[in-house]
């Protein structure tokens, strides 16, 4: 997540005076947060008069359906997210054309990916997934979160550019571009199958003549989108939010997650399994499984290399993203992973 220029920071400011009841009024109460990897948000916290904080998102991503699915889900299960904060008129965000402004209750706590998480939290999470796809889909969940369309050319097309890119010229002159080429080549080849794979499922679910429900999904519920407090885990950055199979959620704990660093053990998803499945058994779509990891495995390893091969991006984030591509090809990565588990797909 790119810095926002000053002027962000004064439109925003103003924004918020004309729209919110909050005593935060200009620009000078809002302190940048760094770090994150969407590169279309820019988040402050800001605090009032009172001492409550608040998270201030600026962004030209995502969708409405990252406010409106909070907003249910913290109806339905009070404290596993944070509400929106509404606009005087009782809104959710405030639009702006290109641009979509948004205040949240700021969750304090600690980073799941800071801290290890027993048995208690691994069920507490599966409850909170399993009541976030048992919602109803009416009103304003039926009408702004998308609905999946299982078309994955979006990160097939970014991936197939940098591939491009790297296959063509071998090892790029500018050093992290070359550190970047020495990683993904040995991979190459089984990075194709993925593409290719995920290319081929997205046709086949898409004339599937039968699929599970479509239920609410977070679409990304990684252990950095969670936050533990004293009341339980909470579940933030709903950007992604899609009406979609369960399997579009479970696939971040099933098969081992999506960090290399923190893989999920069988034990982990033993423990959520028990929270979420709370009446009967839950049936697992493989098919569904490999697909969104696929997906993941491009989206994961291209966005990230898009940045690296940036030479205009700053250094730092160059680096930082270099490490999310090593990550996805180290053993316990998405690659693996999504190699593993193809035979049932």
């Amino acid at each position: 997540m790119f810095q926002a220029p000053a002027t962000d920071a004064d439109k925003v400011g103003t924004l918020l005076a004309e729209h919110y009841d909050l005593d935060i009024t200009d620009s000078t109460g809002l302190v940048p947060v760094e770090g994150g990897a969407d590169l279309a948000a820019t988040l402050w916290t800001a605090t009032d008069s009172r001492g409550q904080r608040f998270a201030v998102k600026w962004s030209g991503g995502g969708s409405a359906a990252g406010l409106v699915l909070p907003a249910a889900l913290s109806e339905a299960l009070p404290g596993s997210t944070a509400k929106p904060v509404p606009s005087r008129t009782g809104a959710l965000w405030i639009d702006t054309g290109d641009m979509r402004l948004s205040i949240m209750e700021w969750i304090a706590g600690t980073s799941a990916l800071e801290a290890p998480l027993g048995r208690e939290t691994w069920e507490a999470q599966g409850r909170l997934l399993g009541t976030l796809h048992g919602l109803p889909v009416t009103g304003q969940l039926r009408e702004w979160v998308p609905r999946e369309d299982f078309d994955p050319s979006r990160w097939a097309a970014l991936f197939e550019r940098v591939d491009a890119v790297i296959g063509e010229n071998g090892a790029p002159h500018d050093e992290p571009a070359s550190r970047l080429a020495e990683a993904w080549l040995p991979h190459r080849a089984d990075l194709r199958t993925v593409h290719d794979l995920t290319i081929r499922l997205g046709g086949v679910l898409r004339e599937r003549a039968s699929l599970p429900e479509f239920v609410p999904c977070h679409a990304d519920p990684h252990l950095g989108n969670l936050i533990l407090t004293g009341e339980g885990p909470v579940l933030i950055d709903f950007d992604d939010a899609v009406l979609a199979p369960a399997e579009r959620d479970l696939m971040f704990v099933l098969g081992g997650g999506v960090l290399a660093d923190l893989p999920v053990t069988p034990e982990h998803q033993a423990d959520f399994m028990n929270g979420y499945a709370r009446q009967g058994t839950v049936e697992v779509d493989t098919e569904l499984i490999t697909y969104y990891r696929g997906l993941r495995t491009l989206e994961d390893i291209a966005e990230p290399a898009s940045v690296v091969l940036d030479p205009s991006a700053p250094a730092k984030e160059r680096e930082g993203n270099l490490g999310y591509v090593t990550d996805v090809l180290s053993p316990a990565g998405l690659l693996a992973q999504t190699l593993a588990g193809r035979g049932s797909g």
